[in-house]
């Protein structure tokens, strides 16, 4: 393991430069999430390393800009133009597997890539997790070391007896505790925080616009200039969902803008919500909007078709903790789609994974 990620980082910026002549300029990206790169993990967070590698292969042979999340982030939110075709690497939780096996795979493509630690395991030096000295290696290495809280809670979940006041409070602890630590092992301090579970209220969103964070989830889709920043999207890959034709079409996608989303909260006692969107106009037709629950598609009520506005509902119900509605259109003159999915968590107890 000797090649040092902002060295890579230079050979790369030289290819982007040249292959951004060829590239149009976009406003959009898309950022994947792994969790362990293995065959002996649990199958519905593990990716294979075989199969890691054809999506790197993907990612280098197709001519994708890998990009440092943080460059990332601060270009969308500056609204700075970036090539098509970008993508930024992400894992979460600080499994082992990231340092023995995707760390050393992803030196070889000279990609960047973002780790979101949970930092009591490695504190408490927990089997299965990364050491602070292995992360420490890694983040000289140029990798980036970001939040994932330190217990990994369930940040819409109160305690027993708590208020939503005094959840907030352990909350923001709990996460600046974290932070502290990073900071103190790796000497990085990035003011962004992928969401435990992919869960978030909008509680939890305004903590963190209060304290000057960024949230990441795990709701699938698109980024872009217009894309709400304390909660972003990924492509999650593991499981049934690591099949590179998949990848293939899901990192490729582009981001719709939505004017309207009613109920914006995430939070739900039903087990079939509907919700009302508005679609921005863009590179799509709005009648070819369609949208999907457990890969069915759902009931489309347009309210004012010319202007994007639609009601999706379904007659599926749903038990799990989570769930999450699909939306897509496709490119005008491409085989690329635009993506968005609205995410939902029952506040009732349910699995919880």
């Amino acid at each position: 393991m000797t090649l040092k990620f902002p060295l890579a980082r230079a050979a790369l910026a030289a290819i982007a430069l040249s292959a951004a002549a060829s590239l149009q300029a976009a406003e959009h990206a898309t950022i994947v999430l792994y969790h362990h790169v293995s065959e002996s993990t649990p199958p519905s967070t593990s990716i294979a390393p075989a199969v890691f590698r054809q999506h790197m292969d993907h990612l280098r042979d197709d001519g994708f800009n890998v990009m440092p999340l943080p460059d990332l982030l601060d270009a969308l939110r500056a609204r700075r133009e970036i090539p098509d075709k970008t993508v930024a690497i992400t894992f979460d939780d600080g499994y082992i597997s990231i340092f023995d096996t995707a760390f050393p795979i992803l030196q070889e493509y000279g990609f960047p890539f973002t780790v979101f630690i949970n930092t009591q395991p490695l504190n408490d030096r927990m089997a299965g997790y990364m050491s602070w000295e292995q992360v420490k290696s890694m983040s000289d290495a140029g990798v980036t070391i970001a939040n994932h809280m330190e217990n990994h809670p369930h940040m819409v979940d109160a305690l027993p007896g708590e208020d939503q006041n005094t959840r907030d409070t352990r909350l923001r602890e709990e996460l600046l505790r974290a932070q502290a630590r990073i900071k103190a092992e790796t000497g990085q301090d990035h003011r962004f925080i992928a969401y435990p579970y992919g869960e978030y209220d909008l509680a939890n969103k305004a903590m963190l616009q209060e304290i000057g964070f960024m949230g990441i989830g795990q709701q699938s889709g698109a980024v872009g200039f217009d894309s709400d920043f304390l909660a972003l999207p990924r492509f999650p890959f593991g499981g049934s969902f690591t099949d590179l034709s998949d990848f293939r079409q899901k990192v490729q996608t582009l981001a719709f803008h939505l004017l309207k989303v009613d109920p914006e909260s995430p939070m739900t006692d039903e087990r079939n919500p509907s919700v009302t969107l508005q679609f921005a106009p863009g590179d799509f037709n709005f009648r070819q909007i369609g949208c999907y629950a457990s890969g069915q598609p759902m009931t489309l009520e347009w309210l004012d078709q010319d202007n994007g506005l639609v009601r999706i509902s379904t007659d599926q119900t749903y038990n799990m903790r989570r769930y999450r509605y699909l939306c897509t259109a496709p490119m005008r003159g491409s085989n690329r789609y635009f993506w968005y999915s609205k995410d939902w968590t029952r506040s009732v107890p349910g699995n919880q994974d």
